[in-house]
């Protein structure tokens, strides 16, 4: 971008906002209420990191935690494995760390892998609603006593309580709030 002759400023791409639906008040029966209600946290936490930049998105800004709205994103890439259990296939590999089965995401934040991180999750996400398409809410995880239903209560736990996190961190980086 040319702010006067011969002077460029560095145009920064920013994370996209997504919409965000309100889950309807009578869902259709349970797992319609399960799946909706994951669906807004999961964009909840998109919506929290929308318009930043990816230097934005790796500020620690509540020191002296290690926690970044990027770093938040990662580890709800390896959470949602979870659901990957499901389809018999290795566990995803991360951008981030390449390590099956890691599920923290916290560490080596970098600004410069911010749309290869963006991707990570939005593949483990896909993959997630993937796995589980076919399967019944009472279905355990193979070998697992854990139950497809038990798996989408603790991921709506799980965002919200990162959505607390992004919220603060949000407000910390740039004064923004809300919902």
């Amino acid at each position: 971008m040319c702010v006067h002759p011969g002077v460029y400023l560095r145009v920064v791409p920013t994370w996209t906002t997504p919409e965000r639906p309100e889950p309807p008040n009578n869902p259709v029966d349970e797992r319609a209420a399960l799946e909706d209600r994951l669906e807004y946290q999961r964009t909840t936490l998109l919506l929290k990191c929308g318009g930043l930049t990816p230097e934005q998105l790796a500020e620690r800004s509540v020191p002296p935690s290690s926690l970044s709205l990027l770093g938040l994103v990662r580890h709800m890439s390896g959470v949602e494995a979870w659901f990957h259990s499901y389809d018999g296939q290795p566990d995803h590999m991360f951008f981030w760390n390449y390590v099956p089965g890691a599920t923290d995401g916290f560490g080596g934040i970098s600004a410069a892998r911010a749309a290869d991180d963006l991707a990570s999750y939005q593949a483990s996400v896909e993959r997630s609603r993937d796995a589980v398409r076919d399967r019944g809410l009472d279905e355990a995880i193979p070998g697992e006593d854990y139950t497809l239903r038990w798996i989408y209560l603790h991921m709506i736990e799980e965002y919200a309580r990162h959505n607390g996190h992004a919220d603060l961190l949000r407000e910390r980086i740039d004064g923004a709030t809300g919902e």
